[in-house]
């Protein structure tokens, strides 16, 4: 039996792929939403992406970034008031314990959703060989 005796241990130990969170992050003004969408089980660490209510004006204009926006239906979701988009252009990598820390946990994004999301990364050639492998591999 595993025993786990602090929050740290528990979220290693609970934390999945597809799980949904909020949490308040430094040099952004509002609390975010954001999707788990990669761990790496030997050094406990995770790959995330921000969930926005509407894409930036500046990716508009740059169809690399627009190509890795990934929409999600509001309706799916219990947590999302409205249709959103997942920002696949912006990857948070962090140790889970760090990334975790202070945040809520909102649901989890099934499973098509979770697959273009997953996809729409792993084709965006800004994770190196090394982080596909790490994340992505399992």
């Amino acid at each position: 039996m595993i025993q786990i005796s602090d929050k740290a241990g528990l979220y290693r130990a609970t934390v999945s792929v597809g799980d949904v969170f909020i949490k308040n992050f430094d040099k952004i003004d509002h609390p975010k939403y954001f999707i788990v969408a990669g761990i790496s089980g030997d050094r406990i660490n995770l790959c995330a992406v921000y969930i926005n209510s509407n894409i930036p004006d500046f990716i508009y204009s740059n169809k690399k970034l627009l190509k890795l926006q990934v929409n999600i239906k509001g309706r799916k979701y219990d947590f999302l008031r409205h249709d959103s988009f997942v920002s696949c252009n912006t990857q948070i990598k962090a140790s889970i314990d760090k990334l975790i820390s202070d945040c809520k946990y909102l649901g989890k994004i099934d499973e098509e959703d979770l697959g273009n999301i997953r996809q729409t990364i792993i084709n965006s050639n800004l994770l190196t060989k090394n982080e596909l492998k790490l994340y992505f591999q399992q």
